[in-house]
């Protein structure tokens, strides 16, 4: 009984080592314009293969009476359900623009830490991005132009395998892209990353203030 139980332990040590260190290949590729965005990825994990997102193929193999049907069901459940969602007033977001931009300014430094461990543990075969991106207001776009160029520098001199091309556009608002690469990736590498994130100081603080005033909203409605 022993020897049996020692057994299953030393497989599930192995299955769990096979899993921190094997190696996970993944293949991804991105093109669309605004929301309409079409993205496969496939994922290698040693003798295995999987194909992660839906591609066009797929949706085309489904027979046209279980669209049908499905568009029917969809129909009525929505007819059904609509009035009871407009008597509701909607619910007001947790934090205001205000709070979000004193939570970036004090998690700035833990988030940049995070990115750059994260970035530190995947290793990029090839990978080419070309990006048009702008927003309604041109302030936005020349905030997330800095922001992603210094990104895209960081990126070149971490890995020579990637090519990237930004065109912030200051007119109009629009987001287009045509991604695609390999990247490869070992689990037991994010485990020291993300451990420094959530223990760190600054992360702990600003999740004990959310959690404390989640709760005293909750307790101010029911009274």
């Amino acid at each position: 009984m022993l020897s049996v139980l020692m057994v299953i332990l030393l497989l599930i040590l192995l299955v769990v080592l096979l899993v921190l260190f094997a190696a996970i290949d993944i293949i991804f590729e991105v093109k669309g314009s605004g929301t309409d965005i079409e993205h496969t990825v496939t994922v290698h994990w040693l003798l295995f293969s999987r194909l992660v997102s839906p591609t066009e193929d797929d949706e085309e193999d489904t027979p046209e009476e279980v669209k049908d049907a499905e568009m029917f069901v969809t129909e009525h459940v929505t007819k059904h359900f609509q009035k009871p969602k407009k008597e509701k007033k909607k619910k007001k977001t947790d934090m205001s623009f205000s709070e979000v931009v004193q939570a970036f300014r004090q998690l700035r430094s833990p988030v940049l830490r995070l990115l750059k461990g994260i970035i530190h543990a995947i290793s990029i075969s090839h990978a080419k991005a070309n990006v048009a991106f702008g927003f309604s207001d041109p302030a936005y776009t020349g905030m997330a132009c800095g922001y992603v160029h210094a990104l895209e520098g960081y990126l070149r001199c971490h890995s020579e395998n990637l090519i990237m091309q930004l065109e912030p556009d200051f007119v109009d608002s629009r987001l287009d892209l045509d991604m695609s690469g390999t990247v490869r990736v070992r689990l037991y590498r994010f485990i020291p990353v993300i451990l420094l994130f959530i223990m760190n100081w600054e992360v702990l603080r600003f999740s004990w203030y959310f959690l404390i005033k989640k709760d005293s909203k909750k307790s101010s409605v029911n009274l």
